[in-house]
């Protein structure tokens, strides 16, 4: 069973690399800045004759990027566990058919059906336990598996699926491609460590195409 230790650390490796996605699939919201016929004359004095603090804020700035805590970090991981087990049971599919409506909501999107209420993370020690269960029962399917057939060459090869197969829901889903490709590097490498698995990430990875596994 994957240790605490090792949990811990997925979770906020995949709190970092899902950090640019949520910037766009859930943008911060920015208050607008108030109208000069809604300031007092003596604030215009003080702020100087164009009555602002600075400029105002661009429609096309790029999102600003926040930081993700651990417990989502575990929880979109949770995630990637569950399409491991798709994978290894025949069942992909079903998974990546899931992505495009669950992982704006596991990000803290709101509900689009109306009367459905918002995803709520379970908190920290409880994700982190689900982690390190949900790891374990991939463990057991594997473990299922006639012998010869598991290995860690094989389940490399299932993480480098799941990373091309999340990273085009992504790209389907409007995220850039090389934040797509990083972001599904970062969560599956992540997913790998649970298993004791060193996978190459953007950062340590000479190139996106030709990664060796």
């Amino acid at each position: 069973m994957p240790t605490d230790y090792a949990c811990q650390a997925a979770a906020e490796q995949a709190a970092h690399g899902v950090a640019p996605v949520r910037a766009l699939l859930v943008p911060a919201r920015q208050s607008a800045p108030p109208r000069q016929e809604e300031v007092s004359v003596v604030i215009r004095s003080f702020l100087g004759a164009d009555g602002a603090a600075g400029p105002p804020a661009s429609d096309n700035a790029p999102p600003r990027i926040e930081p993700v805590s651990p417990p989502m970090g575990a929880a979109v991981l949770l995630s990637l566990l569950d399409g491991l087990r798709a994978d290894l049971n025949g069942a992909l599919v079903d998974w990546y058919s899931t992505i495009p409506t669950q992982l704006p909501l596991t990000l803290g999107a709101p509900a689009e059906q109306p009367g459905r209420p918002a995803v709520r993370l379970p908190n920290g020690w409880q994700t982190l336990n689900d982690l390190q269960t949900n790891a374990q029962d991939v463990l057991t399917v594997l473990a299922s598996r006639p012998r010869g057939q598991v290995g860690p060459a094989e389940l490399n090869w299932r993480l480098a699926l799941l990373e091309d197969v999340f990273s085009g829901a992504l790209r389907r889903m409007g995220v850039p491609d090389d934040t797509s490709a990083e972001c599904a590097a970062e969560l599956t490498s992540a997913t790998g460590s649970l298993f004791g698995l060193n996978r190459p990430t953007p950062r340590s990875a000479p190139a996106r195409h030709g990664r060796s596994y």
